[in-house]
C-alpha cells in the first residue's frame, strides 16, 4: 500500500485529537507501521516517513481548508521536503504524485468533536476498502488483541459492574449484569486470571454469605427472599464450573461460601458421590491422551457455553412458576435448597480433572488453608469438626479425581499442609486426624493397581507422617478406620506396595492400631499371615516386619498362642535371609554374612532378646527358644568370628545379664517368689543357649584375636549366675545347672586343642583359675594332671 493511501486508511478510522503531543504520538506509530511493512528499502529511516506524514496532513490542510487564501504550489511541496531521506531526497516524481494525490482529494479528517462511530459495518467496509489496494497485508487477529484492549479498562469495569449489580433493583438490569459476569470470564481465559478473581470476589459480597455480622436466621431470611443474592450465588457457581480453569485466587472466596452453606445446612451431606465419581465423569472414562485436547479448543467451545449460560440466566428470571426459576415458592428452606441444587457445586470437584495446574493448586490451598482453620470462626467444637471433615471429604474428591497427576500437584499440597502448621491459631485437632483418614483412602486409591512409578506411594506416605507429627493421638483415635485400611493393603495389596517408607508407614499403624483391644485380632492375624507367608517380605521391610511383630509380643493383653506363633515366625524368618544371601551377588567379594547380619539378623535377635523380659514366663521362655532356633539357622549365613562375638556381646550377654538382674529383683520383693522361680527357670533356658551357640561357633570364634576377651566374658557371666544370692529363697538351682555346663564347654574346647597348654599365650592358665573361684568342685575333675 502507498503511503498517501494507507494514511488515508489509517486517519479515517478515527478523529484526530487537537492536541500537538498525541498527534505526534498517533502520527509516530503509523510511521514505525509503516516504515517495518514496506516492501522495498525505499524509506532510509523511520524519521523520514512521520516528516513525509506530517507534511502531508499541512499539505492537506492547505489545500482543502477555505481559511487558507494562498495555497501552496507543488515546487514549493517538494522544496519544503527536501533533504529528509536519511540526508537524501526523495524521488521527485514520488513527491509530485503525493501532491496530486492530497490535492485532487482530501484526507477525510473529522473536524466536528465527536466521536466517529465505528458499528459493525463501517468496520467491514473499512476492511474491504483496505483488501482493494495492493499490496495489503492480512492482519493476523489473535486472542491477544482482545485481551490487551479489555485489559486496559478491566479495573474500571469491574468496579461499574459490582456497583450496578448492587444498587440495581431491575431483573433486566441484573441480568445484564450476569451476562458481562460470563462475558469476563471468557475473556478471562486469555490470561486475565486476575481480572476475573477481583470479579468473583466482589460478587460474593452480593450473595450475603460472607457477612459476619449476620446471624443465621437473618442470612437465610434475605437469602430465600431475596433474588439478588440468589443469582449472585448462582453466578459464581456457574462460573466456578464452566471457566473454573481462569480462576486462581478468588477459590478461596468459593470456598468460603461453600463454607457457610455448609453451615447453613443447605448442602446435601455429600455434595460429591466419591463412589461414583469415575462413572459420572466422562473424562475418566477415556483414555487421558484423548482428554488432552490443545488450549484453543477449549476456548473456543467456552464461547458456547457463555452463550448457554446467558440464555439459563434469562430464563431463570422469566420463568414464573417453573421448577428452574430462581422465583421459587414453598418455605424458605426449601426455595434455598432448590437454589443450591442448581449450583451444581459437586461437579466443581467430580471434574476438578480438566482444571489447568495452576487452579488446582489455588483450590487445594483454599480448602487445606480452611481446614486448619485460617478465616474461620466455630462457635462449637462440633461446628469445626463438622466443617473440617467437609474439607477433607473436597480434597479427596479433588485427589481421586486427579489420580493421574497425582505427582504434579500433591507435593504442592504437602507444602501447603507443612505451612498450616506454623499459622499462630492452628490447632491439630481435629485437623490431623481427618487428614490421615483421607490420605489412608487416597493410600488405598493408589495401591489398589500397581504402579510403575513410586513417587505417588512416597508423596502420601510423607503427607501421612507429617500429620501424625502435628498429633500423634491421631493414631488412637481413629484407630477402627486405620485397621481396616491397613489390613486391606496389606492382605489384598501388599505386592503394590515399593517404598522402604510405604512398608515403614503401614506396619508402623498396624502396631499402633493393634495395640486397642477392639483391633488387637485383625492386627495380630495381618502380622502373623505375613510372615507366614513371607512371599512379601523382602530385605527393604524385613526390619519394620520384626519391628511390628515385636510390637504385639510386648502388648501386656496379647494372646500367649498367638504371641508363641509370632515369636516362631520370627526364628524362621532368618530362611528368608539364607535366601537373599544365596540369591545375591556381590561384586566386591564380601561376604554376604556381613551385610545381613547389621541390620536384619541382629534386629531379630535383639527383639527376641527384649521378649525374653516379657512379664509371662510362656513367652520369655518361647522368646530364649527361639532366639537359639536363630542361630541354628544362621549357620547357613557363615558369620564370620567378628559377627559371632558381636552377636554375644548385643544379643546373648545382655539377655542373661538381663534376666540375672531381674531374678535378683524378684528375690527382694515380698511374695514374689513365683515371679522369682520363673525368672530363674528362663535364666536357666538363657544359660543353655550361651553354652549352646557357644559351642556352635567355637571354631571360628576361637579364630577371632579377641577370643580370651570374650571367653572371660563368659566365664564372668557363669561365675555371677553361679553366685546369685536369692537372699530368704534360699539358693539358686543355677549352682547345678551352671557347673554342667562349664564341662561341657571345657571338654569341647579341649577336644579341639583350644584350651591346652601353650607357652604362647595364657589361656589354659587364666580358666584353670577362673575355675577355682567359680566352681573349686570341678578343679579336680577337670584339670586331673594339674598341681599349682
Amino acid at each position: 500500500m502507498i503511503l498517501d493511501s494507507a494514511l488515508r486508511t489509517y486517519l479515517e478510522a478515527f478523529r484526530l485529537p487537537g492536541e500537538s503531543q498525541k498527534i505526534h504520538r498517533i502520527v509516530e506509530a503509523f510511521s514505525d507501521r509503516f516504515y517495518d511493512q514496506q516492501s522495498s528499502d525505499f524509506f532510509e529511516n523511520k524519521d523520514a516517513v512521520l516528516i513525509l506524514c506530517y507534511s502531508l496532513i499541512m499539505l492537506n490542510t492547505d489545500q482543502h481548508n477555505p481559511q487558507v487564501k494562498k495555497k501552496m504550489t507543488e515546487d514549493e511541496f517538494i522544496r519544503n521536503n527536501r533533504a529528509i531521506n536519511g540526508g537524501k531526497d526523495l524521488p521527485r516524481e514520488f513527491l509530485s504524485e503525493l501532491f496530486q494525490s492530497i490535492a485532487n482529494k482530501a484526507i477525510a479528517l473529522d473536524q466536528t468533536g465527536f466521536s466517529v462511530e465505528m458499528n459493525p459495518s463501517r468496520w467491514i467496509e473499512l476492511v474491504n476498502r483496505a483488501k482493494l489496494v495492493e499490496p495489503f497485508i492480512l492482519c493476523d487477529f489473535s486472542h491477544k488483541l482482545g485481551r490487551d484492549m479489555f485489559a486496559s479498562i478491566a479495573g474500571p469495569s469491574v468496579a461499574v459492574l459490582s456497583a450496578i449489580f448492587e444498587l440495581a433493583d431491575e431483573d433486566d438490569i441484573l441480568n445484564e449484569c450476569i451476562e458481562c459476569l460470563i462475558s469476563v470470564a471468557r475473556i478471562a481465559q486469555f490470561g486475565l486470571e486476575d481480572i476475573l478473581d477481583e470479579l468473583i470476589a466482589s460478587f460474593c459480597k452480593f450473595t450475603m454469605l460472607l457477612n459476619p455480622y449476620a446471624s443465621t436466621e437473618e442470612t437465610l431470611y434475605i437469602f430465600a427472599n431475596d433474588l439478588k443474592p440468589r443469582m449472585a450465588t448462582l453466578a459464581i457457581f456457574t462460573v466456578a464450573n464452566k471457566f473454573g480453569e481462569s480462576i486462581r485466587g478468588a477459590w478461596r472466596n468459593i470456598v468460603d461460601c461453600l463454607l457457610k452453606l455448609k453451615r447453613l445446612k443447605l448442602l446435601p451431606r455429600s455434595i460429591v458421590d466419591l463412589d461414583t465419581t469415575l462413572a459420572d465423569n466422562p473424562s475418566e472414562s477415556t483414555p487421558r491422551s484423548a482428554r488432552a485436547i490443545s488450549e484453543n479448543d477449549a476456548r473456543f467451545s467456552s464461547r458456547g457455553q457463555g452463550c448457554s449460560m446467558i440464555g439459563r440466566f434469562s430464563h431463570f428470571l422469566t420463568v414464573d412458576n417453573g421448577e428452574d426459576s430462581l422465583v421459587l415458592g414453598g418455605s424458605e428452606f426449601e426455595q434455598n435448597l432448590k437454589v443450591i441444587q442448581q449450583c451444581k457445586i459437586g461437579n466443581i470437584f467430580s471434574n476438578s480433572s480438566n482444571l489447568p495446574m495452576d487452579a488446582l493448586l489455588n483450590l487445594g490451598r483454599s480448602l487445606i488453608f480452611a481446614a486448619a482453620g485460617r478465616g474461620q470462626k466455630f462457635s462449637t467444637a462440633i461446628e469445626e469438626e463438622e466443617t473440617v471433615t467437609f474439607c477433607w471429604d473436597l480434597i479427596f474428591s479433588l485427589g481421586f479425581a486427579n489420580l493421574y497427576r497425582f505427582t504434579a500437584f500433591w507435593p504442592a499440597y504437602h507444602d501447603y499442609m507443612l505451612l498450616v502448621g506454623q499459622f499462630s491459631m492452628f490447632s491439630p485437632v481435629p485437623f490431623a486426624e481427618k487428614a490421615v483418614l483421607v490420605m489412608l483412602k487416597l493410600c488405598l486409591k493408589i495401591l489398589s493397581s500397581y504402579q510403575c512409578d513410586k513417587y505417588p506411594e512416597e508423596l502420601i506416605f510423607k503427607s501421612m507422617n507429617l500429620m501424625w507429627k502435628y498429633d500423634n493421638e491421631i493414631l488412637e483415635t481413629c484407630c477402627d478406620v486405620i485397621m481396616q485400611t491397613v489390613g486391606k493393603i496389606i492382605n489384598e495389596y501388599p505386592a503394590n506396595v515399593q517404598t522402604q517408607l510405604g512398608w515403614k508407614t503401614i506396619l508402623h499403624l498396624l502396631t499402633v492400631t493393634g495395640r486397642h483391644p477392639e483391633s488387637y485380632d485383625q492386627g495380630v492375624e495381618t502380622i502373623i499371615n505375613l510372615l507366614s507367608d513371607g512371599t512379601h517380605v523382602s530385605p527393604n521391610n524385613y526390619p519394620y516386619c520384626i519391628d511390628c511383630a515385636f510390637g504385639f509380643v510386648s502388648l501386656k493383653n496379647s494372646l500367649v498362642e498367638k504371641n508363641v506363633k509370632i515369636l516362631d515366625l520370627m526364628a524362621n524368618s532368618v530362611n528368608l535371609l539364607i535366601r537373599w544371601c544365596k540369591n545375591f551377588s556381590d561384586p566386591a567379594g564380601t561376604s554376604m554374612a556381613n551385610k545381613f547380619y547389621h541390620q536384619p539378623f541382629g534386629q531379630a535377635g535383639e527383639a527376641l532378646k527384649k521378649t525374653s523380659l516379657a512379664r509371662r514366663e510362656e513367652v520369655r521362655n518361647q522368646a530364649v527358644f527361639s532366639l537359639k532356633k536363630t542361630f541354628v539357622l544362621a549357620e547357613e549365613l557363615e558369620l564370620t568370628p567378628a559377627n559371632c562375638i558381636s552377636c554375644f556381646n548385643v544379643v546373648i550377654f545382655p539377655m542373661v545379664d538381663d534376666l540375672h538382674e531381674k531374678m535378683l529383683q524378684y528375690s527382694r520383693r515380698e511374695n514374689a517368689e513365683r515371679e522369682m522361680r520363673g525368672m530363674e527357670g528362663t535364666l536357666k533356658n538363657a544359660m543353655e543357649v550361651l553354652t549352646d551357640v557357644f559351642l556352635q561357633y567355637l571354631k571360628p570364634i576361637s579364630e577371632n584375636p579377641g577370643f580370651r576377651t570374650f571367653w572371660l566374658g563368659v566365664l564372668r557371666r557363669m561365675d555371677t549366675c553361679m553366685k546369685a544370692d536369692l537372699g530368704e529363697h534360699g539358693p539358686s538351682r543355677m549352682e547345678q545347672v551352671v557347673p554342667e555346663l562349664l564341662k561341657r564347654i571345657i571338654a569341647a574346647m579341649k577336644e579341639k586343642d583350644i584350651l591346652v597348654p601353650r607357652e604362647t599365650d595364657d589361656l589354659w592358665e587364666i580358666t584353670y583359675i577362673q575355675i577355682q573361684w567359680i566352681a573349686p568342685s570341678l578343679k579336680g575333675e577337670l584339670f586331673p594332671d594339674v598341681n599349682m
